[in-house]
């Protein structure tokens, strides 16, 4: 199936919104944590110092993410505005060594999760009894949207049903 370049630029588009979106959401996320520990009203709280390295631990990560989200953005945009790095980015995107290397991670990480989500469990039952209630429902969410997500993307994959 070929591609015009203007659906190539409508998926890039696409992909932009959501980018963007992503980053906002992000930085919502960040802002309510930061408030979160000022106000004191931090779930993770008790002493202020597990207040203060809870909320310092989820906005870097968040601001890690946020780097990356951002990054994501900067090349998109180029690709929209060149057609050399939209073809560039084709290409990239398109390379069978990355799509190689972005299976076997999403392959790793899938055989992970199990093992990982013991050792999570263990740890938060040490810490009490919430915790770990609150590691196993995020745990459990978790889940649940990777395998909605693959079930998604093994329907699209196998394309619209013939009757």
């Amino acid at each position: 199936m070929k591609k015009t370049v203007e659906t190539l630029r409508a998926d890039i588009r696409r992909r932009l919104r959501r980018e963007r979106i992503s980053l906002a959401i992000i930085l919502a996320a960040i802002a309510i944590i930061a408030a979160m520990a000022v106000a004191g009203i931090f779930p993770a709280g008790g002493d202020d110092y597990v207040t203060s390295f809870a909320s310092g631990f989820l906005i870097g990560l968040l601001a890690f993410a946020a780097g990356f989200t951002v990054k994501q953005i900067r090349k998109l945009r180029g690709a929209l505005s060149d057609d050399t790095a939209l073809r560039a980015l084709l290409a990239t995107e398109n390379d069978e060594l990355e799509t190689y290397l972005a299976r076997e991670v999403s392959r790793t990480f899938v055989h992970l999760i199990p093992p990982l989500s013991a050792v999570i469990v263990v740890i938060t039952a040490l810490v009490g009894r919430e915790a770990m209630l609150s590691a196993v429902g995020t745990l459990l969410f978790l889940c649940t949207a990777l395998l909605v997500v693959r079930f998604i993307y093994k329907r699209r994959l196998m394309g619209p049903e013939t009757e």
